[in-house]
């Protein structure tokens, strides 16, 4: 009953997609495998699976099922198929594999199943298709659980259990009307027409061959009108309408009418010899035939089939029709009156069917009904102890759950209280703040001040300053006026010309300076040739201290604003030349990377020491020093190239080691 209610509670669900590329040749090598015998065509599978270059999961899975097929079909290798059973359920590990491949999923099981069932593995097997179903149920297959009704039934035909078989064989049809594979011949043909002809046997052995013939017919019917619907089976087909003949007359046979089942069997005797199958058909038939001749007490008749039973391929090996050719031999000598033979072979057939019967007796039924409601059973333990589990895991969220809300109930508690108190003490600290806002304010305003008279004064110096430059220019114009100069007296006024003119350019800037003094107006500039101006202008510097300045560059056209960017080349060289000692080198590099350019200012001076490093770019006069010959330090110089290497985006640092030297780094966009 739980079966049967399983069954009926599956709901139909939409087809799943698979890959078909590889079918049509399997369905090929199916048909011709019958012919060349299974290890040929396992070789050719194989060899065609090798050559395909890209091999998904439905490729594999056809693999596998038809291997199963075909060593199956082959009696020696038993141990091969149980092992490609094994390999095709190993495909659905991961559970999404099982939930995109459902069909495919339960056929496996099934296969599996039956493994088992053939190992006499009873309860696994019926273990194995609960499972099956169930997966079945949940996901809406209603046409595949007509694979597990199939399998119950001829497990209960087999135990002679025929009542029950008819009822799942019943089943089956009622599932199968739910499928929708026009053309899977398995499922559309073979499945039905064979749950019709199977519930006319079952009939037939609990003795109501009445119901057996209307079976019978729905199958014939059937056959007629599905034909035409698969061309490429024909073979298959005739075949069919064949055994439904056979049927047919065993019905008539067992209703008493043998003149109707010698018509009917005698239609299956001219049977096509391109039929697969033929000769057990023929054989069949005339076991039939000659039955009924035995029962129509036509001896001779009956005799002449059971001599050409005899001589059909395959009948020297085949216990069970011996024992059935005995049993009609006993029969005709008994009714031509040679009863001395007949009672030889009866006594012969009596021992041989009470050992039989020893040895039926030795194996152990199952109830088929009986082991699946134990499955049932210990499934239904097996959700229970999965209820309770959660439910035990509800009640320990739920009592952390309570236990969390608590500690969050007083946290929020004490932080109110908290909330308060620091409500009054910020109350009281805006005002303290207040206060100060208005002093800060007033200091704000007292330094706004003071920067203006600041701005004010440097104004007024920076104006006092240019007639002291401008007569220093005029003056190293009129320096050589009466006679020309040597190159290194050139070189000197050419340095004192130039440093004036920058000077003078300063100037200009501090008297024009607003709001925009920071601005910068930038062009596209030679930094090789700006580098060696600072150079040219400091080499006098370096002569003094007997230094050597090495330059070493690369063309770099970069935009900039030529005037700042000259006073930051300048102060680092300048600062260079006066913290290193005397006879020392300093090494300029001037480089082009990608797009980026760098310069670096190498000496061998004094170094910075550790306790200097963090206020060498400030405004502050905190790192001021004296030079290596006393030349005199303000300490803002390196603030002023820091502010005007970030305003071109670029970027300025050092590295230094006290006693060893200093290297300051310059990298500037394009």
């Amino acid at each position: 009953m739980f079966l049967t209610i399983g069954f009926t509670s599956c709901r139909k669900s939409e087809k799943t997609g698979h890959n078909v590329g590889l079918k049509p040749w399997i369905d090929s090598l199916d048909r011709s495998s019958r012919t060349t015998g299974s290890r040929k065509a396992i070789a050719k599978l194989d060899s065609f699976m090798g050559t395909l270059r890209r091999k998904n999961i439905h490729d594999s899975i056809l693999y596998f099922k038809f291997m199963k097929v075909l060593s199956h079909r082959d009696s020696t290798m038993t141990r091969a198929a149980l092992a490609y059973t094994d390999s095709l359920l190993g495909l659905f590990g991961p559970e999404h594999i099982r939930r995109e491949n459902p069909i495919d999923y339960s056929k496996a099981l099934l296969l599996k199943g039956d493994d088992l069932l053939k190992q006499k593995e009873y309860y696994q097997a019926y273990r194995n298709y609960y499972k099956g179903k169930s997966f079945l149920t949940s996901v809406g297959e209603i046409c595949e659980c007509a694979r597990y009704s199939s399998r119950i039934a001829n497990i209960s035909y087999k135990e002679e259990n025929y009542y029950q078989a008819i009822e799942y064989w019943k089943h089956e049809l009622e599932e199968l009307a739910h499928c929708r594979e026009p053309e899977n011949f398995q499922l559309e043909f073979i499945e039905k027409q064979g749950s019709m002809r199977n519930i006319g046997i079952a009939y037939m052995l609990i003795n109501e061959p009445g119901k057996a013939l209307d079976y019978f017919k729905q199958a014939e019917q059937f056959i007629t009108r599905n034909a035409a619907r698969f061309p490429k089976e024909q073979n298959f087909i005739r075949f069919a309408r064949i055994v439904i003949l056979r049927n047919q007359a065993e019905a008539y046979a067992l209703k008493g009418d043998n003149r109707q089942a010698e018509k009917l069997i005698k239609k299956c005797l001219e049977h096509d010899p391109t039929i697969e199958w033929s000769i057990d058909v023929e054989r069949e038939s005339r076991q039939i035939l000659a039955q009924i001749y035995i029962d129509s007490h036509a001896y001779d008749k009956a005799q002449a089939q059971l001599d050409s039973l005899r001589r059909l391929p395959g009948t020297a090996g085949n216990a069970v029709a011996k024992g059935l050719y005995q049993t009609m031999q006993a029969s005709i000598f008994y009714g031509q009156g040679n009863y001395q033979e007949a009672g030889k072979l009866f006594m012969a057939n009596l021992e041989a069917e009470r050992n039989a019967n020893l040895e039926r007796n030795a194996q152990s039924k199952n109830n088929v009904g009986h082991l699946l409601q134990q499955v049932q059973r210990e499934h239904e333990m097996e959700l229970a102890a999965e209820k309770d589990e959660r439910e035990d895991l509800i009640l320990k969220f739920s009592v952390l759950l309570t236990f969390a809300m608590a500690v969050i109930v007083y946290l929020i508690w004490r932080n109110t209280r908290k909330t308060i108190v620091n409500l009054r003490a910020v109350t009281k600290l805006n005002g303290v703040i207040t206060q100060s806002n208005v002093a800060l304010q007033d200091t704000v305003n007292a330094l706004e001040e003071s920067e203006v008279e600041k701005e004010k004064m440097l104004r007024i110096v920076a104006h006092d300053l240019r007639n002291p430059i401008a007569a220093m220019i005029s003056g190293a114009d009129v320096l050589f006026w009466d006679q020309p100069p040597n190159e290194e007296q050139a070189m000197l006024v050419n340095a004192i010309q130039q440093s004036g003119q920058l000077a003078f350019g300063l100037i200009g800037q501090i008297l024009q300076s607003g709001p925009d003094k920071k601005k910068i107006s930038k062009s596209e500039e030679d930094l090789a040739e700006i580098v060696q101006s600072c150079i040219d202008m400091l080499s006098y510097k370096g002569k003094e201290k007997r230094q050597t300045i090495y330059y070493d560059y690369e063309q770099a056209i970069v935009p900039v604003d030529r005037e700042k960017i000259w006073r930051v080349f300048s102060n680092l060289l300048s600062n260079a030349v006066k913290f290193s000692p005397t006879e020392s080198a300093i090494n300029v590099n001037l480089k082009k990377n990608s797009n980026l350019t760098l310069l670096s200012v190498q000496d061998h001076g004094i170094g910075i020491p550790d306790d200097l490093k963090g206020h060498i770019f400030l405004s502050t006069n905190d790192a001021r020093r004296v030079g290596t010959a006393g030349e005199q330090s303000f300490g803002i110089g390196l603030s002023i190239c820091k502010q005007i290497v970030e305003a071109h985006g670029g970027k300025i640092w050092f590295e230094s080691i006290t006693g060893t030297g200093t290297t300051f780094f310059v990298e500037l966009p394009d």
